[in-house]
């Protein structure tokens, strides 16, 4: 060990008296100083604006622009210069031959030269490590293990650089030639990830091997068994291969010999190596504050009831759009997508089954079905011989319902659920989404029921009117058949003889456009009285239909119609905002959250009921009044008469609870019928709105919190930017102007000791 250290000590004393060296820690301290203090300025500027702040810790250190990240982009740039002299100088020089004749070990001279390159690297470190001082400084509450564990992310990808170069180095005589080949190494490392990934034997293997993004996890706050070995592995490969590479140059030995211990000691490393990045074999440790890359505890306790294994076939028509996501090439970035599920079922598989059918909306008409199968399917590069034709597939499952696009289909034990993709930027289903999936197959759904044959609002159809997107939305994120409710909703005739069925978890009776006959009024009371759940929503105008409804409940639609002046929006846009007494129901948003009420009415409402009565929306009394007289905004000028109108805060929802034994009753009823409309769910773009988040929580709080899955998050505490401009610019001067200075002095009064001695 002694002569490993003072070999390092030496290879350390000749790095630091080059300018190398100096040029390397000024360089790396000052783009890493500029990147802190630049989104710095950055966010400072945001919190002065009012803006909302978020994870700063986060922002500063990770993500694409963090300095963590950056510095993982620009290590390629450095470690092959301080590298690239080790060995190639020796060899060059001729000193290698003393080496070779004196009471050293060809490993002890490969760690000792090894070992320098981790001390330098640590100094590298200690720069990072100062700008955790930096932070606590900066912003409030810093989350110290957070970067600590993206800091060792970042040192283990410069010591397997390092390990990289050293084998490189001891391949030639010249260091430029060292430098150019551990670059062109590095990027064969870094672009072998992306090579066979269209066959499968090869996907796992190339992509094991790429050091790509292998320190994105620890930087993004998870640090992971299989990264751990994958660099202690790639370091001792390298360094065994210059330790045998300086063997085979100090004795005699035969071409076939080096290949067969080389390619030996090659695969026994990536067999290591790939057994130990499975998943029954794998084991993370979250360095977050609140453990953001962990399964919430409440999804734990949901997979730990799971008794059987969980298997996922993914459906996919090679002629639908959605197939893109699923084509072979992104295989494994699709199955990274489950890979927080993987680490607490390691034994969950999946599959992928191609096959090609109908689609709605089908553009390419020229051509036959088969002819654009098989055209997509030398696209994608999967062999037509695995695809299975419109008859095979549905003779295996009907995917029509599911619009013949790609979608998972859950397996656990003889029953199925569909896992859909989303139509929106994120596309992939969130921990809610599973969890609620998961949590469906294990214990019956929330059951929806919705009244029809008055004319009542429409879940099928996509007119701006209709429901369906909040309750029958398939590639929806957040409509109620993908978040644990009942996938078909029941639509729900009172024209027959039956009753309303007592089973279900909410009864949506929604805008009726007609008079229910007397016995079907009945129906609806026996329904409540009984203890069902109901959501009461109606248009002004139609008092005299819903009101026969509501009043045995204490609440009354008031006559007219709610207007609300503003610059920029329709008068009877109303733009609602939440009660205090809405958080006991579970909707405590923000304070400023906005839900859109299109030809509103207020309701009225008594405590002459057993009912507990909660305030959920009301209007701004600033703004708003209430008119009785008919008008038509299109062909006329409606405005606020200060003689005859009079401004009110007017409430537009209310809960209602009431025990009835051991249950809690709940009904919601709403003065407008089309906050969750289409229109508003997907078409409102101005004001923003939180109608979806208040819908979706609505349906929670009718299956008392059983669905969707709470997968809610503490809020981050470091929100916060604790410097104003000026010092930061302060800071700048400091960071970029001083210490780069003195560490420049401190190179430079070395090298001039150097010289003169």
């Amino acid at each position: 060990m002694k002569k490993i250290i003072k070999i390092a000590r030496l290879e350390l004393s000749i790095l630091f008296y080059s300018p190398i060296a100096w040029l390397v820690l000024i360089i790396f301290f000052t783009q890493t100083a500029l990147t802190f203090t630049d989104l710095l300025y950055r966010f400072e500027t945001s919190q002065q604006l009012g803006r909302p702040l978020q994870r700063l810790t986060n922002i500063l250190f990770a993500l694409d622009d963090g300095i963590l990240a950056t510095a993982q982009k620009h290590l390629y740039l450095y470690i092959p210069l301080l590298t690239m002299g080790l060995m190639s100088r020796e060899i060059s020089s001729g000193s290698i031959k003393l080496l070779y004749s004196s009471p050293i070990t060809i490993t002890e001279i490969i760690l000792g030269k090894y070992l320098s390159m981790l001390v330098y690297n640590f100094l590298l470190v200690l720069i990072l490590l100062s700008f955790i001082f930096v932070g606590t400084l900066s912003i409030e509450a810093l989350d110290i293990p957070f970067v600590l564990g993206g800091i060792f992310g970042v040192y283990l990808l410069m010591c397997a650089y390092a390990a990289i170069g050293l084998f490189m180095s001891s391949l030639t005589s010249y260091q430029v030639v060292a430098a150019i080949s551990t670059l062109a190494l590095l990027a064969i490392l870094n672009f072998i990830g992306s090579v066979g990934q269209t066959f499968d034997f090869f996907r796992d293997i190339t992509y094991w091997l790429s050091i790509k993004g292998r320190t994105d996890y620890f930087v993004n706050g998870l640090i992971s068994s299989k990264d751990i070995i994958y660099f202690v592995v790639v370091i001792f490969l390298f360094l065994m291969l210059s330790t045998i590479k300086l063997s085979h140059a100090r004795k005699t030995t035969s071409s076939a010999k080096k290949i067969i211990t080389y390619t030996a000691l090659v695969l026994v490393v990536v067999a290591i190596g790939y057994i130990t990045s499975l998943p029954t074999v794998n084991k993370y440790y979250d360095t977050t504050r609140f453990k953001d890359r962990t399964l919430t505890e409440t999804s734990q306790n949901l997979i730990k009831r799971l008794e059987h294994p969980i298997h996922i076939t993914n459906y996919v028509n090679l002629l639908h759009y959605s197939a893109e996501d699923a084509q072979p090439k992104k295989r494994i970035s699709d199955l990274r997508k489950f890979e927080i599920y993987r680490r607490f079922i390691p034994n969950l598989t999946m599959d992928y089954i191609y096959y090609y059918d109908d689609i709605p909306y089908r553009r390419d008409t020229t051509k036959t079905l088969l002819e654009e199968a098989k055209q997509k399917a030398k696209t994608y590069h999967i062999n037509f011989k695995n695809v299975l034709s419109p008859e095979q597939i549905q003779a295996k499952i009907d995917l029509k319902p599911e619009g013949n696009r790609f979608v998972r289909i859950i397996k656990y034990g003889d029953k199925t659920i569909p896992l859909r993709m989303f139509n929106d930027t994120r596309k992939y289903p969130n921990e809610t989404d599973i969890s609620s999936t998961l949590k469906r197959i294990l214990q019956p759904p929330s059951e929806v029921g919705i009244l029809s044959g008055n004319d009542e609002r429409d879940i099928h159809k996509d007119g701006d009117n209709s429901y369906k997107i909040i309750l029958n939305g398939l590639n929806v994120r957040g409509s109620l058949i993908n978040s644990g409710f009942d996938v078909n909703v029941q639509e729900i005739s009172l024209k027959d003889k039956s009753n309303i069925p007592k089973g279900l978890d909410v009864l949506i009776i929604a805008d009726p456009k007609h008079e229910y006959a007397p016995e079907n009024l009945e129906k609806i009371k026996n329904y409540i009285n009984a203890g069902g759940n109901a959501l009461i929503t109606a248009e002004p105008g139609r008092q005299n239909i819903a009101n026969p409804i509501i009043k045995p409940l204490g609440v009354t639609f008031n006559e007219g119609v709610l207007l609300q002046e503003s610059k920029n929006f329709d008068l009877d846009l109303i733009q609602n905002h939440f009660t205090e007494s809405a958080a006991e129901v579970g909707l405590d948003l923000h304070e400023s959250a906005i839900v859109t009420t299109p030809k509103a009415m207020g309701l009225s409402y008594s405590d002459a009921t057993d009912f507990k009565v909660i305030p959920i929306l009301k209007t701004d009394k600033a703004f708003t009044w209430n008119k009785l007289e008919t008008f038509d905004l299109n062909t006329e000028t409606v405005a606020f008469d200060t003689i005859n109108d009079k401004k009110i805060e007017a409430t537009v929802a209310v809960a209602l609870e009431r025990k009835i034994t051991d249950n809690l009753q709940k009904i919601m009823i709403v003065g407008d019928a089309d906050f969750m409309s289409n229109a508003e769910i997907i078409n409102r773009y101005t004001p923003r709105t939180v109608n979806t988040i208040f819908t979706v929580r609505m349906f929670k709080w009718f299956s008392d919190n059983e669905y969707s899955v709470n997968t809610k998050r503490p809020k981050s505490i470091d929100t916060k930017i604790l410097l104003n401009r000026t010092k930061i610019n302060y800071l700048k001067i400091i960071l970029l102007g001083m210490v780069p200075i003195l560490m420049a002095t401190l190179g430079a009064v070395l090298l001039f000791r150097r010289r003169r001695n």
